[in-house]
Order: structure tokens, then sequence, then C-alpha cells
């Protein structure tokens, strides 16, 4: 009997703790992934992700983090060609209206589209890429506006988004600014 009180009272000393997964595969905190209602409070139109990119060894010693927002499977980002030719998603300035026979024009001339997409807001490096300054910004005006398209089995509306990164938290706040049917004009906030 005192053999195994003496084991009993004795085994915490002799344990290893070893360090969680999770720490191994988010090196930059835990990860934000929550979806993000525009139109209708029953499902999710977009959703908040993190990802993470950095050297092959187990830690990985050094890299970086993004956080950013991608559609479901019923939305989607309008895109426009950029000055080489490329797809990117449009980001329309405050103030812009999108009206129903400009977008159709451009669809028709293969100057618009709509499509999936990601939208990366900020960025953290880990290891030697660590600044400690927590999260940092990109180039804001790539993320902060955007127009989604969400279909639902009523309807199909088009959705001006509005983007905000809370520093240095790297929090990711998304917001359906202005929600019309397709067919009439969006204006942008």
């Amino acid at each position: 009997m005192r053999i195994l009180l003496l084991s009993i009272g004795l085994h915490p000393l002799f344990a290893v703790a070893q360090p969680s997964d999770d720490f191994f595969l988010q090196p930059c905190g835990p990860p934000a992934s929550y979806g993000v209602v525009l139109q209708d409070v029953r499902r999710s139109d977009l959703e908040v992700v993190s990802s993470s990119q950095g050297t092959d060894d187990v830690p990985s010693s050094s890299g970086h983090c993004t956080r950013g927002i991608v559609n479901l499977a019923h939305a989607r980002f309008l895109y426009d060609r950029d000055r080489n030719g490329a797809w990117v998603i449009l980001h329309p300035d405050s103030g812009d209206v999108l009206h129903p026979d400009s977008l159709q024009k451009g669809i028709a001339a293969g100057r618009l589209h709509w499509d999936h997409g990601h939208l990366p807001a900020c960025y953290m490096g880990y290891g030697s890429q660590h600044d400690g300054k927590g999260w940092h910004l990109m180039e804001e005006r790539e993320w902060k506006r955007s127009i989604v398209r969400v279909e639902t089995p009523d309807a199909v509306y088009l959705v001006s988004v509005l983007v905000e990164c809370v520093l240095p938290d790297g929090i990711i706040e998304v917001r359906g600014r202005r929600v019309v049917l397709e067919g009439e004009p969006l204006p942008i906030h």
C-alpha cells in the first residue's frame, strides 16, 4: 500500500510535459476563423480566416501569418482587371455608385466578373521576421472596400462591404454597409 501511495504522490514529479500541437500549427496565436453575415442572419456569406507560411523546420522558426476574408459558396466578389490585365478584386471608392447598366456592360466587355476570392487584410511575422509590434495592415486600398454578390433561394443581392482591421491585435471587422437587389444602383459607403 505504501508503494502505491508513494508512486501516486511522486508521479507528477516524473511527468514530462509535451507542448501542444496547436502552438506549432498556429505560430501567430489562435486561428481567427469566423463567419460574417451580410444579408440574412441565418447563414454566413463571408469568413474571416488565418493562415501561416514559414520555414520547413518543425516547429517553423521563421515566417509570417495573414488574416483575411474569403467568400462562401453562395457569395462572390466583383473582379476588375488591373493595368496589367490581371484579375483583382474591385476596390471602389467611398461615394461611388455601382449602376446596373455599367455593371452589365463591364461584364459583357470582359472587364468585370464575379468569382470566389481571398482578401488579405493584415499580417504578422514570427521568429526572425517578428518585429514585436503585433499585426500590421496590408495595403489598405486593396481590401478596405469591395462588392459581394449574394445568392439566396429568393433573390440575388449586391452588398457594399467595408473591412476594418483593429491593430495590434489583428481583429478583423467586416460590415455590409449597403444591400440592394441585383439590378438596383449600389451606393458605396
